[in-house]
């Protein structure tokens, strides 16, 4: 009798167990304030953000989230891993002579996707800090979702390279989704083509000869800022010394950028840019330029060029990051 007492404690234990335990843990992950198709926008610096800002754009980056705020794909370049080209004294390095012109022109690792944790804190793709989120009016929400999520799954699709010159002429992407040489796009234009393929052709800026003239110097000047502090005073002197005979390490690589942003001449480290660049209207969008024509930005622009009929992104957000917690599911 004992044992079978035994038996049923035991049996009763074991169900109570298994009634208290059918459920589990769940991770949400980390999270943005935003929907499958919505823009992120993100602030920056660098010579990036100082040639937008010559356009009254407070935005530097942008991206469209691929799901309901978990991940982000977006097209963007580590120029810090483009290789650096050296001249020699048998074999020696000694000045930099150029920067690697296809990986210069062909930048990587173009479209990607990456989780909220990982490009605000690991990759700093994205900042917190003066981030927006793009997303219809509250009445246009119903209407504009299905679509918004079909680009989506079309940039979820979409592979390319990022191209410098793409901020001159952003109509090189193809929709394919495999990577081609001298094909690609850059941010903005990326979140444009997602919406081009499924169905919405966005406006497009037009920026005159005299701003991209702007722009132009003031990316040879901060290339020239750039080279100097990777070569530390010593490398520094001897671009001066360098630059006695000739054209300096400093002007050569900052020429290059000039080159590939304005005419896509990525081998080009000569001032062939400062004959021509005068000529070039730039066909291309920043971030800011995926905004309203009326809305204002926080630095008290508007250089948006859509309209309600151009755009399905009629609202811009603070952005809002949600840390990832545990939750039990029964």
């Amino acid at each position: 009798m004992k044992s079978v007492t035994r038996i049923m404690v035991v049996l009763i234990i074991l169900m109570f167990s298994t009634a208290l335990f059918a459920g589990q843990w769940v991770y949400k992950p980390m999270s943005v304030n935003a929907q499958k198709g919505d823009v992120i926008l993100s602030t920056g610096e660098g010579f990036i953000m100082d040639l937008l800002s010559i356009l009254g754009c407070y935005w530097s980056h942008s991206g469209m989230t691929v799901d309901d705020g978990y991940n982000i794909r977006h097209n963007t370049m580590y120029v810090s891993d483009v290789p650096i080209e050296y001249n020699k004294i048998w074999f020696i390095k000694t000045t930099p002579k150029r920067l690697n012109p296809d990986k210069l022109s062909n930048g990587l690792p173009g479209i990607l996707t990456e989780d909220i944790d990982t490009t605000y804190n690991v990759t700093n793709s994205f900042n917190a800090a003066g981030g927006a989120v793009m997303k219809p009016t509250a009445a246009n929400e119903a209407a504009y979702r299905a679509a918004l999520h079909s680009a989506a799954d079309v940039l979820n699709y979409l592979e390319g390279y990022y191209r410098v010159n793409a901020y001159a002429d952003m109509f090189q992407q193809d929709y394919v989704n495999y990577k081609i040489k001298g094909r690609g796009g850059h941010c903005s234009g990326t979140c444009w083509y997602a919406n081009y393929y499924s169905g919405k052709v966005m406006n497009v800026a037009q920026i005159p000869p005299s701003l991209v003239t702007q722009c132009s110097y003031s990316l040879y000047n901060s290339a020239l800022a750039m080279v100097r502090d990777e070569a530390g005073g010593f490398g520094s002197f001897i671009i001066d010394i360098e630059g006695l005979f000739g054209t300096g390490a400093d002007e050569k690589i900052a020429n290059q950028l000039v080159n590939t942003f304005g005419f896509d001449r990525s081998w080009d480290t000569s001032s062939y840019w400062r004959s021509y660049i005068g000529q070039v209207t730039a066909t291309a969008n920043a971030p800011d330029h995926l905004l309203l024509y009326n809305y204002t930005n926080p630095g008290g622009q508007n250089p948006g060029v859509q309209t309600e009929s151009s755009s399905y992104y009629g609202q811009v957000d603070p952005l809002v990051i949600s840390s990832g917690y545990y939750y039990w599911v029964e």
